[in-house]
């Protein structure tokens, strides 16, 4: 009968011990991984998180989004964002905007706002003055971001283009190949 006593005082003990050694380890993980987190409120004050690094919007008077303009009349901007994407030492333009005009895209969208979100990336020829532009695909149409980023560590550079509609994300990786933006990996692009 002793020994018995004894063992299930021991294993009392041990269990004991264990959930007090495990109560430490978690607070210490908690106390560590709280010192590393950066919070930031966001200007609505509604959400927090991590800061993320988008690309900014370029200026009206920027001289690609002007050629864009002309070749595009009827077009809303909404997002256009300048990064030399093809690694020849001129800069790009990746410009998501909404178009009256329909495409080959336009029985696969929605109107929004009386168009079509589009996303095309306008191409320096390499004087500063001539532009081209990639062939137009759909983009998400509500609060699109883009990040420009060398995924792969190779000559031209990707760009995150983020997005949503209503209450689903997505986001898609392109990279710029002849004159198409390709979309190399994305996930929810299609329900944006």
């Amino acid at each position: 009968m002793k020994s018995t006593k004894v063992k299930i005082v021991l294993g009392a003990a041990v269990l004991f011990l264990g959930f007090l050694i495990r109560g430490k380890l978690e607070a210490l993980y908690i106390d560590i991984n709280a010192s590393k987190a950066e919070v930031n409120t966001y200007d609505d004050g509604t959400r927090a998180g991590r800061e993320l690094n988008y690309a900014e919007n370029v200026p009206e008077d920027n001289k690609i989004l002007q050629a864009f303009k002309e070749q595009f009349p009827a077009a809303t901007v909404l997002v256009a964002c300048e990064e030399d994407l093809t690694n020849d030492g001129h800069k790009d333009l990746v410009v998501v905007y909404n178009t009256p005009e329909a495409d080959e895209n336009s029985k696969y969208t929605e109107l929004v706002n009386g168009g079509h979100v589009r996303l095309l990336v306008m191409i320096d020829s390499g004087d500063g003055e001539h532009y081209y532009h990639t062939e137009p695909i759909p983009a998400p149409v509500e609060n699109q971001k883009i990040q420009f980023q060398n995924i792969d560590q190779k000559d031209e550079i990707e760009f995150v283009l983020q997005g949503q509609k209503g209450s689903k994300v997505g986001y898609g990786i392109y990279r710029v190949m002849g004159d198409a933006a390709v979309n190399l990996f994305g996930e929810g692009m299609e329900e944006c």
